[in-house]
């Protein structure tokens, strides 16, 4: 039993690379989209072990991402600052370093609370800087999509404008098929509930087990691809088991940086409330060569790695980060 244990908790440790999910209602239709027309500004956040995400992190998501949704006027290269904790910086990419830690439970609830400073220190500001016309830009990658989605409950209770903001999110672990919503279930299924209770204490995960992506408070645009476990947890679950899921965090979840532009226009789009969801098409992608462009080229391991797992570390030996 002591070996199966050992053997669950290697596999678990497979979520550390970032998690996500997605669920498409209504019928698809061509990829267009204008939302981000007249936004010149954009937080941008990493995903787990990836806390300060790079300039060539920000600029290959607002080139891949961004753009596409009219981000600046379709402008490539945009400069990058780091904001001091949350409070604005000058560039229209604005970097927001936040945990990703290993332990996303803590970790995400902690981001969630600097997404929602951050952008309350933006319109403080400049209270005419945003607008339906003009809104801010949030972007978030795997965990700091669950950590956006948790902040915008509490933005819409400090009163941010729901036309104000638009979020834009690539694997984000909160929608209805991704897995937030379905681990713990299907963790149950497989290894019964007593080890499943066991792994998720031990690896902080409680705090964002069913946390799902509000469809009615926030404009969002969420890319996913369709074989990325992250966003598509129960359809991979059910096709490869749990390990083949859990495994397959570190294939295609990894991906999205390394994607070219038009295969990432490669896509159809459906809608559900406030969220658009962009179904990246998979058939024509070189994966090999999209992860190793992520990963060395577009900022995926460069991205605060050493920093993220030694403060996951602490927080182990710890309690504290």
């Amino acid at each position: 039993m002591n070996g199966y244990r050992l053997l669950a908790k290697v596999t678990a440790a497979g979520l550390f690379v970032g998690l996500a999910g997605a669920t498409i209602n209504g019928a698809a239709r061509a990829y267009a989209d204008d939302s981000l027309a007249g936004s010149d500004t954009a937080i941008i956040l990493g995903g787990t072990t990836e806390p300060m995400p790079s300039t060539a992190f920000a600029q290959t998501a607002e080139s891949l991402f961004l753009n596409p949704l009219g981000f600046d006027g379709g402008a490539t290269g945009s400069t990058v600052c780091d904001m001091i904790g949350t409070d604005p910086c000058a560039a229209p990419l604005q970097v927001l370093t936040t945990p990703e830690l290993i332990q996303q439970g803590p970790s995400s609830l902690t981001a969630a609370d600097d997404v929602t400073l951050a952008v309350e220190n933006e319109f403080n500001a400049d209270p005419s800087a945003f607008s339906a016309e003009h809104p801010l830009t949030i972007f978030g990658y795997s965990q700091s999509a669950t950590a956006e989605s948790i902040a915008m409950t509490q933005l819409q209770a400090d009163g941010i404008p729901s036309d104000d903001l638009h979020f834009v999110f690539i694997g984000d672990p909160s929608l209805p098929g991704g897995i937030w919503p379905n681990l713990e279930p299907d963790m149950d299924a497989v290894l019964g509930p007593s080890l499943t209770n066991t792994l998720l204490t031990d690896f902080n995960f409680g705090a964002v087990l069913g946390n799902v992506t509000p469809d009615d408070l926030y404009p969002a645009t969420i890319y996913s691809l369709a074989t990325d476990p992250v966003p598509n947890f129960q359809d991979v679950f059910e096709a490869k088991g749990l390990y083949g899921a859990l495994l397959d965090i570190f294939g295609p979840h990894v991906e999205y940086l390394g994607l070219t532009p038009t295969e990432v226009a490669d896509a159809t789009t459906t809608t559900n409330g406030d969220l658009t969801l962009v179904d990246i098409s998979d058939a024509d992608i070189n994966n090999a060569d999209a992860w190793l462009s992520a990963v060395f080229e577009h900022g995926a391991a460069g991205s605060g790695l050493l920093e993220s797992v030694f403060e996951s570390l602490q927080l182990f030996l710890t309690n504290t980060f």
